[in-house]
């Protein structure tokens, strides 16, 4: 099968080229290699300033895989199959809510950014910044909705089906989700130094508080006995397949990989929960080791 490479406004048709196709939207593009260029651009600023105390570059590779996340969802054939496979469709979901949003979040932009500041523009802009308008749309709660209700309003009502025929609500659709996702993410992964600084059970407890909302509305996919998305009749059987039946394996992808995702997140982060609580018990135990050592005063 040979790989079909098109630009905006010059879709392919035929069945094995939708599944082949990759795009070329500068719309996507610049962007991703603008935010690529830049955050590295960032670290060597932070490298040169403090050789002896790097930028971890483990945070780097995080901030380039989710980078390289959207890009497969946006401009790789999952794109083109999005708008004829409903499980396609969840595939390029996962990566702009699941996948993406955490990896960003996790790659410190936001401390990077305050390390290669000057100290007045850290102090007078982006500190503040930080903490005011920045500190409310990413407030653990605020997220949490934002994400359940983007997920909830774009599946259960008309936007779906109308993103899989018109192009510019489809763009504004996946940066709906990719927003509302890092929304979510960024109180959970983050270490930046923001105002809402959540205790490891607080991160848990948001990240098992959206299984059921995910799971609920994987369950209203698998179980619906009509097809809820009309523009995939008539796509769906291009590759043979029923679109009830197509809608109902995306249903249970959904519930699979959101349930695998958010139990994984869940145990990274008990997992750093018990590292942080053995080291420090190291230093309390060290404390008193060396308390002992001294004797009574």
């Amino acid at each position: 099968m040979n790989v079909f490479l098109h630009v905006e406004g010059s879709a392919p048709t035929e069945p094995l080229e939708i599944a082949a196709a990759w795009h070329a939207d500068p719309l996507v593009i610049v962007p991703l290699v603008l935010a690529a260029w830049g955050y590295l651009e960032l670290m060597r600023s932070v490298n040169r300033r403090h050789p002896a105390n790097r930028w971890p570059r483990r945070r780097a590779a995080m901030w380039i895989v989710g980078l390289v996340a959207i890009f497969l969802a946006l401009q790789s054939p999952i794109d083109a199959l999005s708008e004829q496979l409903l499980t396609v469709h969840m595939v390029q979901h996962a990566l702009l809510t699941l996948v993406a949003p955490p990896l960003l979040a996790a790659s410190g932009i936001g401390t990077l950014l305050l390390r290669a500041s000057s100290p007045h523009v850290r102090s007078r802009y982006l500190l503040p910044l930080m903490h005011g308008p920045l500190a409310i749309v990413v407030h653990p709660i605020v997220g949490w909705i934002a994400f359940a209700a983007v997920m909830w309003g774009s599946h259960m009502s008309g936007l779906y089906n109308l993103a899989l025929t018109d192009p510019t609500v489809h763009m504004f659709e996946h940066l709906l989700y990719l927003v509302a996702a890092c929304f979510f993410w960024w109180p959970i992964f983050s270490p930046d130094p923001m105002r809402w600084r959540l205790h490891p059970g607080a991160r848990l407890g948001l990240v098992f508080g959206q299984l059921p909302s995910m799971s609920f509305l994987a369950v209203v996919l698998l179980t619906a006995p009509v097809v809820l998305y009309p523009a995939y009749v008539g796509r769906a059987e291009l590759y043979g397949i029923d679109p009830l039946v197509d809608q109902q394996a995306a249903g249970a992808l959904m519930w699979v990989i959101g349930d695998v995702a958010l139990i994984g997140a869940a145990l990274i982060i008990a997992a750093d929960w018990m590292r942080k609580s053995e080291r420090q018990d190291a230093r309390v135990d060290a404390r008193l080791a060396r308390s002992r050592e001294r004797g009574p005063s």
